[in-house]
């Protein structure tokens, strides 16, 4: 949460913060002038606090002889669902990547056939050779998941923990 006092009269303040947020591609899902505006921000695809798609909400009041902006700043519901959806499809990604590889190496430990053992197969018999990539292969990309996993879980620490940036720099622009 944020809150800038302004010297300039409500009206004023609330038409300079809609065409600053109109000039940063805000999308205004409702506004009450000139108390009250909430826009959507940023892309699905956004990564940090400032691109990541958030909805901010600004409320005007008065305040001595100018004007009190209070912002709060919320990331997007379809930005949170797509983070966690797309987390747990590559968890199930990376499992079945590790059970391809642990139903080879078994195959080539000690001969017995798994589901994925056909993997290992060229041209209908089995090859050491092929088997061998197949597993380095399963692994190596399972492992790529699980720290993408990681990554993506800090990413997300960061951008609920910064989100505000947004609101806070567009307030820092109106107050110039």
């Amino acid at each position: 949460m944020s809150a800038r006092n302004f010297s300039t009269e409500v009206k004023r303040t609330y038409s300079e913060l809609k065409r600053i947020l109109l000039d940063k591609g805000c999308k205004i899902i409702s506004e009450e002038s000139p108390t009250h505006i909430v826009v959507s921000h940023g892309s699905l695809r956004g990564v940090s606090p400032r691109s990541a798609k958030k909805v901010v909400d600004f409320r005007i009041s008065p305040h001595n002889s100018g004007a009190r902006i209070v912002s709060q700043s919320s990331v997007s519901s379809d930005w949170a669902n797509l983070t966690l959806w797309g987390n747990v499809a590559a968890a199930v990604l990376a499992a079945i990547f590790w059970w391809i590889a642990s139903d080879i190496t078994n195959l080539l430990v000690d001969g017995t056939s798994g589901y994925w053992t056909w993997l290992a197969g060229a041209f209908g018999y089995p090859n050491i050779q092929y088997a061998f990539f197949m597993v380095n292969l399963t692994k190596a990309l399972s492992v790529v998941l699980l720290v993408v996993i990681i990554l993506e879980i800090l990413d997300v620490f960061i951008v609920y923990r910064r989100i505000s940036i947004f609101a806070e720099t567009t307030l820092d622009e109106l107050t110039k």
